[in-house]
C-alpha cells in the first residue's frame, strides 16, 4: 500500500521519504517551488492508512494561506521587493494546489473520492 504512495508521488513531482518516530510512520515529501525554492511538508500516516494519510495532507493544504506563507518567508530570508512577495504568493499558491493535488490522487488509489464527501452546494 505504501508502494502507491510513494509511486504517486512521484508521478506528481514530489519526492516522498519514510520516516519512523515512535512506531509511527511519517512521510516526507519534497519539491521545489515553481521558482526553484526547496519546499518540504511532513504527514503521518496513522496505523498504516492511506486515508488517515489523505486526511493529514488535506489539513496541511487547509492550513496554507499562501499570502501569510510569503510574508513569513520574505521576514525570515530578509528579501523585501514586492517582486519577491507576488512570486511567494505564487509559489505558495501553487504548492497548496500541488499538495492538494496529492491527496487527490492518493484518495483516488485507495478507493476513496475527495469530493465525494462534499455537500452538493460546493459542485457550483
Amino acid at each position: 500500500m505504501t508502494t502507491n504512495v510513494f509511486a504517486t508521488a512521484i508521478q506528481l513531482g514530489w519526492s516522498a521519504k519514510p520516516r519512523y518516530k515512535d512506531g509511527e510512520l511519517y512521510i516526507d515529501f519534497h519539491r521545489k517551488t515553481l521558482s526553484g525554492v526547496p519546499f518540504s511538508f511532513t504527514a503521518k500516516m496513522k496505523d498504516g492508512k492511506i486515508g488517515n494519510l489523505v486526511k493529514e495532507i488535506e489539513s496541511f493544504v487547509d492550513a496554507i494561506d499562501p499570502e501569510i506563507c510569503a510574508e513569513e518567508w520574505m521576514i525570515k530570508s530578509g528579501a523585501v521587493a514586492p517582486s519577491r512577495l507576488r512570486q511567494a504568493v505564487s509559489d505558495m499558491d501553487a504548492i497548496r494546489a500541488d499538495a492538494w493535488l496529492l491527496a487527490c490522487m492518493l484518495a483516488e488509489a485507495d478507493g476513496q473520492s475527495v469530493l465525494a464527501g462534499l455537500p452538493g452546494g460546493q459542485w457550483n
